[in-house]
């Protein structure tokens, strides 16, 4: 992305702000869990159970692009992020909305695996996804101000957004070694999923527990993932459903960069 001073005024937090555990699907040795029965309270992962959860990011890779939504509370209001997160190329734009206490605040936003950039541009006509991708795509290069990432929790859930999808399988006995367990069924959009939490963070103890929680359906495909991430009173919120056919992640934000050949600063 272009070498632009960083616009900050995207959420209410402050951005040193420490981060539970930022794990994806951590994988160690270990062998699968025995079957137990489905209407227990939560326990172990059974072995298909793990082969679903081990599916799950991939199927994500597999599918490639989708319609992300990120969600997150704290006591001054709420910061939500729509829009398209293309998983094979790592890269996803949309609209971000800063409401509650404080100046409301609206922009676009795209991010990859090594940070985030804002435009300058108004965001209007980027009410939906399609909007938002017509609205990126419409940007000067130049509009965009880049920066790493910092521990500010929405960063932390932009990070989190890319690190669900992997272009293989996780092998299932090396995570249900490291402890995922099978919490409870939910319908979500009119589709049954099953709610694991997350492998321990790695070098953790036996006994913690994961801040990740996962939505996965009976064929292993991510609904929603939920993440404890501090200092926010409530879980962070990424939905992923399907994208409008046709619809693609704009270059624009990294057209700069890759012009001039140069990273962040």
């Amino acid at each position: 992305m272009p070498r632009l001073p960083s616009r900050r005024r995207i959420g209410p937090w402050k951005p040193r702000t420490a981060l539970l555990a930022l794990v994806a699907l951590a994988v160690i040795g270990g062998a699968a869990a025995m079957a137990l029965p489905r209407d227990e309270g939560p326990r172990p992962v059974t072995v298909a159970e793990a082969q679903r959860l081990a599916m799950a990011r991939f199927n994500t890779y597999d599918t490639g692009t989708m319609r992300v939504t990120v969600t997150l509370h704290d006591d001054s209001g709420t910061t939500t992020v729509r829009g398209l997160a293309d998983y094979r190329a790592h890269r996803a734009v949309g609209r971000f909305t800063v409401d509650g206490a404080g100046r409301p605040d609206t922009g676009l936003i795209a991010w990859d695996a090594a940070g985030l950039a804002v435009s300058s541009a108004p965001a209007r006509g980027a009410d939906e996804v399609a909007g938002t991708t017509k609205a990126v795509a419409r940007t000067s290069p130049r509009s965009w101000s880049p920066r790493a990432y910092t521990e500010d929790p929405l960063d932390n859930a932009l990070r989190l957004v890319m690190a669900l999808a992997t272009d293989r399988p996780d092998n299932p006995q090396l995570l249900a070694q490291a402890g995922p367990r099978r919490l409870r069924d939910e319908t979500l959009r009119g589709t049954a999923y099953t709610l694991f939490s997350g492998p321990r963070p790695r070098g953790s103890a036996r006994d913690s527990e994961s801040p990740l929680t996962y939505w996965v359906d009976e064929e292993g495909r991510l609904g929603r993932l939920e993440a404890r991430i501090a200092p926010l009173p409530g879980p962070a919120r990424v939905d992923l459903t399907a994208a409008p056919d046709g619809l693609r992640v704009p270059d624009r934000p990294w057209a700069a960069q890759a012009a001039a050949g140069t990273g962040r600063r």
